[in-house]
């Protein structure tokens, strides 16, 4: 799904994407109401489409290049402005000049193994650069991690949930299994449940009808 298709649907968001195409106040940021990712900035629909690229190809048309990236100038992008008024289309180092120009050198924290499974999960569902952007490492870094050349399986436990694994875990009430319950049946920290659960990761994953995701009943019932 591309952003045209997300914003022409009737959820909330899309509406609220739809009533603010035409923002008018150039000097204040408009900032995204809804949840949104870990590093701050915007995501919506099963592809993790980010807000401000919508915004962005709203106001100045299509990238030039699939590697374009859209650069905030008023450097709140991680505060969730998504204003087509402060953005435009730069690559990936005139993007980083605009950072450094803002905020100046700023360090990128280690990535968690539970950040490091969502990146795996995202292969073929996102974009590499959007997968960088939201995740606040270079492209290349995402292409190694894909590939396998860092974090590799022995230096990190991965693990990718089938779409089966994440309805059950979301279908089944947290009074019937716990989060802990989770984590040790599939050998992961109790954070990748709690995040699955929120519907933080494995966004692409719709319910489905509740006799294909309800858990079996217990026995005595």
């Amino acid at each position: 799904m591309n952003g045209i298709d997300f914003i022409n649907g009737d959820s909330r968001s899309a509406e609220w994407i739809r009533e603010h195409l035409d923002y008018q106040r150039k000097d204040w940021c408009l900032l995204w109401p809804f949840a949104r990712s870990r590093n701050g900035y915007a995501y919506v629909g099963q592809d993790s489409i980010s807000v401000h690229r919508i915004m962005c190809e709203h106001r100045n048309g299509p990238p030039p290049t699939d590697k374009h990236q859209a650069a905030h100038s008023c450097g709140n992008g991680h505060l969730g402005c998504v204003n087509q008024w402060h953005l435009t289309w730069k690559t990936a180092g005139e993007n980083q000049i605009e950072r450094y120009q803002h905020s100046g050198i700023t360090r990128r924290s280690k990535l968690t193994p539970e950040e490091v499974d969502e990146i795996r999960a995202l292969k073929d569902r996102a974009r590499i650069n959007d997968i960088a952007e939201q995740f606040g490492i270079s492209d290349t870094n995402v292409r190694h991690i894909l590939a396998g050349k860092l974090w590799k399986a022995e230096s990190v436990r991965q693990r990718v949930f089938s779409e089966a694994e994440v309805l059950l875990i979301r279908a089944t009430p947290w009074q019937e299994k716990s989060a802990m319950q989770w984590s040790r049946e599939f050998g992961v920290h109790r954070a990748v449940i709690d995040r699955i659960r929120g519907g933080h990761t494995y966004k692409w994953v719709t319910a489905q009808p509740c006799s294909q995701q309800s858990p079996p009943e217990r026995e005595g019932k």
